[in-house]
């Protein structure tokens, strides 16, 4: 893939005016959207990522709707408040669909630091199958008993589909918006982006598996579920361990080779 810096979009720097653990965020979230559009998933404008802050946790930060991917810095990400309200005038904002997935699943989930939106060609294809995510790969398997399901109820307009998309969701990692795309949670940006990655990769493993038209060998489901258990994040994580967070800093490495304004 042939990656072009782009000039970021410049705003004052939020550094000095936002407590040291806001700060951290908004550069590790700036730093996931950049991985993002290295990696070739931005859809145009579309599609978030948001990430609770730590030392406020009813507030959440977001990507200004108008922006790529790649133009997103620690400084123009939006931070909002329980009431979707903008904690900080910003001369960029986020359309309410933004706010309105993200903040319903990081209001209802406390153990959700993070969560990541998006309408890959593997994971919207999944999300049209009536058979759903099969745990046909190793990549898949992870996701045994961890995924749900939320059926398409068209364009986020409204509030009301907040409460329904998390019931949906319950205590589950990841889910399929049906017929639009994924959903992922995280107990942190690093096991976010994880989650993401493994979840694509199963995504993709499967629409090439079924395209062949080969009959396909499928684990039985206790086999898949205790699999499922020799990953981190499907178990309470030792008090030093981080999931995600060796592969995301190596991706953090690679994106700041490339670009380091998303520090700013």
């Amino acid at each position: 893939m042939n990656v072009v810096a782009m000039p970021s979009v410049a705003v004052p720097s939020m550094k000095d005016r936002v407590p040291e653990a806001e700060w951290e965020t908004r550069v590790q979230l700036a730093a996931l959207y950049r991985i993002a559009a290295y990696m070739g998933l931005e859809d145009l404008t579309a599609n978030h990522f948001a990430a609770r802050v730590p030392d406020a946790p009813r507030h959440f930060l977001i990507k200004p709707t108008a922006l790529l991917f790649s133009e997103v810095t620690a400084s123009n990400l939006c931070c909002y408040d329980e009431n979707r309200e903008l904690v900080y005038k910003t001369e960029h904002t986020s359309s309410p669909a933004g706010p309105r997935i993200h903040g319903s699943v990081l209001d209802a989930r406390p153990d959700v630091m993070a969560t990541i939106h998006l309408h890959t060609t593997a994971g919207a294809a999944v999300s049209a199958m009536d058979c759903g995510l099969k745990f046909i790969s190793q990549s898949s398997m992870r996701f045994a008993g961890q995924v749900a399901y939320h059926r398409y109820e068209g364009l986020v307009h409204k509030d009301e589909e907040g409460p329904r998309l998390v019931n949906d969701l319950g205590d589950k990692h990841v889910m399929f918006l049906e017929n639009h795309g994924t959903l992922i949670t995280g107990r942190s940006i690093p096991e976010c982006f994880l989650l993401h990655h493994y979840l694509e990769r199963s995504c993709e493993i499967q629409v090439a598996a079924m395209s062949s038209g080969a009959v396909l060998k499928e684990p039985p489901m206790e086999e898949c579920l205790k699999m499922a258990q020799g990953w981190a994040e499907n178990r309470a994580p030792p008090a030093n361990e981080m999931v995600g967070e060796r592969d995301f800093q190596a991706m953090v490495r690679k994106v700041e080779a490339i670009d380091p304004g998303f520090r700013v």
